[in-house]
């Protein structure tokens, strides 16, 4: 199964930002609109999502099936999660010869998306990660003797208390690395 399509956030400049977010679909200049919203006479209004336990227990096991979504071969290597309020830090050795598949996913209440910054030495790249979809954001990784770094910003706001990043680190073969074999420097688009 092919993964779904992704959208960079170049940090070339923030012109470039937002064609290439407004072409994904996600206009970067406007604000983004929960599902839940209530009219009033000035207009619509934002209205905060409070989840329960029981949501937040919900949404984890969504997030759970959208890693499990994609049904390519893999031997698992790291998994974890993170809540919002302390966002993602993290560093995995890649040692071997097999490339590696980061997935990773979120489920928050009220934030359509989140920033993931992959990095390896010199080489950084910003990738948008979209909440609450039924399939987990795919990123290829080649091995290598670095370790790569996977970074998203904590959110402290208190509707966010329960949301959480989810993520696997996996090894694949390397027939099952689909478009860019390295999300981290990038592959040219001719």
């Amino acid at each position: 199964m092919k993964p779904k399509p992704r959208c960079l956030l170049p940090l070339v400049s923030s012109a470039t930002a937002v064609l290439v977010t407004t072409a994904c679909g996600v206009p970067s200049d406007q604000p983004h609109k929960t599902a839940r919203s209530s009219t009033s006479a000035t207009g619509q209004q934002r209205q905060v999502v409070e989840w329960g336990k029981g949501d937040a227990g919900e949404a984890f096991e969504r997030a759970e099936d959208a890693l499990d979504y994609d049904d390519t071969p893999a031997k698992l290597v790291d998994t974890g999660a993170a809540l919002f309020s302390e966002g993602l830090d993290k560093t995995f050795p890649t040692p071997g010869k097999r490339p590696y598949r980061l997935d990773i996913t979120c489920v928050a209440p009220n934030v359509k998306q989140v920033t993931l910054t992959l990095g390896r030495g010199e080489d950084e790249q910003e990738w948008i990660v979209p909440c609450n979809e039924r399939q987990a954001d795919e990123f290829n990784i080649p091995p290598g003797p670095t370790p790569f770094t996977a970074r998203i910003t904590p959110i402290r706001r208190k509707s966010e208390s329960l949301a959480e990043i989810v993520w696997r680190l996996n090894t694949i073969a390397t027939d099952d690395v689909y478009e860019c074999p390295d999300d981290i420097s990038g592959c040219d688009e001719s």
